[in-house]
């Protein structure tokens, strides 16, 4: 399968997952107040022309005609680590297109260097990893009352490639925070720096 089609059904994959969150009211967001999009540009002074995100959810206050806080997804499906190179290009185009008015989350199907993961956190970007299938392990625990699951490493669930989990598909990190849902993710409070 080529790499354009490969990202686009992970685009595809997380996109759906995340409508699913927001239209069974698990996002801490108002669906009637929030518009997704797939592949939506957003105007940026800096190149004179628009910026297209993979995802965006757009959230509105009551009878507003422009959105007030912008949601933005970069989905990235890479058989190799996530490099910093790559975190950095997607907080430049974050802060050309939405200033602080967003929230922005790399959503990864792989691992992410540590460079990456560290670049993320003090910029306030949301790194989450999907795991595929076969690096989850479904084990009941209920069985047998002295087998307790253990409790996951997020830091290694997200940059090492072959991290196989047990009954959790879904790591994210935030500002230094482990998040095993979209809900907790999006309900976390916005990271906001204002330059000196």
């Amino acid at each position: 399968m080529n790499t354009s089609l490969r990202g686009r059904r992970f685009e595809d994959e997380v996109f759906d997952l995340l409508r699913d969150e927001l239209e069974a009211d698990r996002l801490g967001l108002l669906a009637r107040h929030c518009s997704t999009f797939q592949r939506k540009g957003y105007y940026s002074r800096d190149r004179g022309t628009d910026i297209v995100v993979d995802i965006s959810i757009e959230v509105r206050l009551p009878n507003a005609k422009d959105w007030s806080m912008l949601w933005v997804c970069e989905c990235k499906d890479y058989r190799t680590a996530i490099p910093v190179d790559d975190v950095e290009e997607f907080k430049a185009k974050l802060d050309q297109i939405a200033g602080k008015n967003v929230k922005g989350v790399l959503a990864i199907s792989g691992a992410i260097q540590a460079g990456g993961l560290a670049y993320a956190k003090a910029n306030g970007i949301a790194v989450l990893r999907i795991l595929p299938r076969n690096q989850v392990r479904w084990v009941s625990y209920r069985a047998r009352p002295e087998f307790e699951p253990l409790t996951p490493n997020y830091t290694q669930a997200v940059t090492s490639d072959g991290y196989v989990s047990e009954n959790q598909e879904f790591f994210a990190k935030f500002n230094g925070r482990n998040y095993d849902t979209w809900r907790a993710l999006l309900s976390a409070p916005l990271s906001i720096s204002i330059p000196e």
